[in-house]
């Protein structure tokens, strides 16, 4: 397996709320681009119907006013006046011209009162809404008003020409439905761009998955073969860089497990020599005391306070001989194993520290171990309850070592202030924990409790038969 140190979610960067899908947005952009397409051409037919329909109405109000006023003052036998004259016009004379020009024409005396309107236009079959947006787009502009004369100066009437809406929105709609064909012909690409772009990009929920087990700290986890050549030139450079960092990792943890290795007998090897050479010559210096007191006691007196401070001062060189060695070399470990050295390590806290309740639980076989792994798992227990009473102030303190068949586990939980999450993390205990818990292949994890304090957890994987799992 490979290494893992996980402090804490926290630590993790953001994710970015800007990440959009591609296929997504490729849809989304080709959509609004089709819409936007449509929209403008839909303006611009109406732009160029106004433009149109005002053209028509101005060149052909005047020639539609010269035949009204032919037909308003042709001779019919005898002498009526002007008044009658409108009041019976039929407009057949300009009904060929404005049912092209399509066009709606008012007549009105020269009271303003309408006498006859007309559309010439065909009735066309457009929705009512073209209508009435043409009608809006267009507006009154666009219409013609002129008088009707029945003769030199004489004027009967007005004639008002008005474009026919129903008419005119005939030939809109008509470029309306073309516009809305294109409109559908690029949704339709869109649909047939889009589903081979979900299949080529669709390996990239694998490639992600991946990703994740890499990031949980499975480096044998390998990226798919898509068929994109993109896409697959990515996935092969990527396990290219997976494989030498799992290379790189394996070198690393063999060196700092020989490291620790050789530390630890370094450590053996002076925690015997402090013993036998130093432990001896105090003993032997207090031995002398004592003879010297008590072959002088009586004769020179004088002498034997002196004695007495030589005595006191070996023995207290003893007791720090003694702590040096607990450091060094963990007592008891190699002679009694992993329980029984966690036992003497918490009864020794519990001895020193007065409001601080400590609870071990042990589950499993832990004689068996390897000595590195039988070590470290001591040292963490050591360092985690060093931190958690010096920093923390807890009045519950919380041991787990757990065995089972897939992994050992140590845990250590407090409920103090939880100083120290932040503080401690660049101290030297932590950072000897997690050169052990890497030169192992474990994972560290310290987080802070809910509602207070601090815990530590180390994870080692081991295989069916209960030995540490090395790749």
């Amino acid at each position: 397996m490979s290494p893992a140190i996980d402090h804490s979610d926290a630590s993790r960067p953001p994710s970015d709320t800007r990440a959009v899908d591609l296929k997504a947005l490729l849809l989304l952009r080709v959509t609004l681009f089709a819409l936007v397409v449509s929209a403008v051409s839909a303006i611009a037919v109406f732009h160029v119907a106004k433009t149109r329909i005002s053209e028509h109405i101005v060149e052909a109000g005047g020639a539609l006013v010269d035949l009204v006023s032919k037909e308003a003052t042709r001779p019919q036998g005898s002498f009526q006046f002007s008044l009658d004259r409108i009041d019976g016009l039929d407009l057949s004379s300009i009904a060929s011209i404005a049912s092209i020009l399509g066009a709606c024409v008012e007549v009105k005396d020269i009271y303003n009162h309408p006498v006859v309107k007309r559309c010439f236009g065909d009735p066309g079959g457009a929705p009512g809404f073209v209508e009435w947006m043409l009608s809006r787009f267009v507006g009154d502009g666009s219409r013609y008003t002129d008088v009707i004369e029945g003769g030199p100066g004489v004027v009967i009437g007005e004639l008002v020409v008005t474009p026919d809406f129903e008419h005119e929105a005939m030939a809109v709609w008509d470029q309306l439905k073309i516009v809305g064909g294109a409109t559908m012909s690029i949704l339709v690409l869109n649909f047939i761009i889009y589903r081979p772009v979900r299949r080529a990009l669709r390996p990239t929920d694998h490639i992600i998955d991946t990703m994740r087990q890499l990031e949980s700290g499975d480096l044998r986890a390998r990226m798919p073969r898509p068929r994109l050549r993109e896409l697959r030139d990515i996935a092969i450079g990527f396990d290219h860089l997976a494989d030498r960092l799992q290379q790189t990792l394996d070198e690393r943890q063999g060196i700092a497990q020989r490291l620790i290795t050789v530390r630890e007998e370094e450590r053996r090897h002076l925690s015997r020599e402090l013993h036998d050479e130093f432990g001896q010559l105090l003993t032997s210096v207090t031995a002398d005391a004592a003879f010297l007191s008590g072959k002088l006691k009586g004769s020179r007196d004088d002498l034997l306070p002196a004695l007495a401070s030589i005595r006191a001062v070996a023995t207290q060189m003893m007791e720090s001989l003694q702590g040096i060695l607990a450091q060094l070399r963990p007592q008891g470990l190699d002679e009694f194993g992993l329980e029984a050295g966690v036992v003497h390590l918490i009864d020794g806290w519990r001895g020193r520290t007065t409001g601080c309740e400590i609870e071990l639980m042990i589950e499993g076989e832990f004689d068996d171990l390897p000595d590195d792994l039988t070590v470290s798992l001591y040292r963490i227990v050591q360092e985690a309850l060093t931190n958690a009473i010096r920093h923390g102030s807890p009045e519950h303190i919380e041991v787990q070592l757990v065995r089972n068949e897939t992994n050992i586990s140590v845990a250590v939980n407090d409920d103090g202030s939880g100083v120290g999450a932040a503080s401690r993390r660049g101290g030297f205990g932590l950072l000897g924990m997690e050169e052990r818990v890497a030169a192992l292949g474990g994972t560290l994890r310290m987080q802070a409790r809910t509602p207070q304090g601090v815990g530590v957890k180390a994870i080692f994987e081991t295989d069916v038969s209960g030995g540490m799992t090395h790749e």
